[in-house]
């Protein structure tokens, strides 16, 4: 097992050489890397989903609330976990 934090986070960081994590964490999403994830939340969300592999398990903080999120993993048949305060709900 490892734990690999990524650098600029999402689909264009290194760390997607990694074919097939069995967990993923996207801790929030905040206005980070501008020039190159995008100007919006939405955006820069979209942008950090591309972290999500088929199948895997994907950890959501709790600020973490963009649909286009939701809508990858959904799509990509991940197993989503919200962290939500102190407490943690399965979808």
């Amino acid at each position: 097992m490892a734990v690999i934090e990524v650098g600029l986070g999402g689909r264009l960081d290194s760390t997607n050489v990694i074919a097939a994590p069995e967990i993923g964490v996207i801790t929030s999403i905040d206005y980070d890397h501008c020039e190159i994830l995008g100007n919006t939340l939405e955006e820069i969300a979209s942008e950090k989903a591309g972290i999500i592999k088929q199948g895997m398990t994907m950890v959501l903080g709790p600020t973490v609330t963009q649909d286009s999120v939701v809508a990858i993993a959904e799509e990509k048949k991940s197993t989503l976990v919200r962290v939500t305060g102190d407490f943690v709900s399965f979808d």
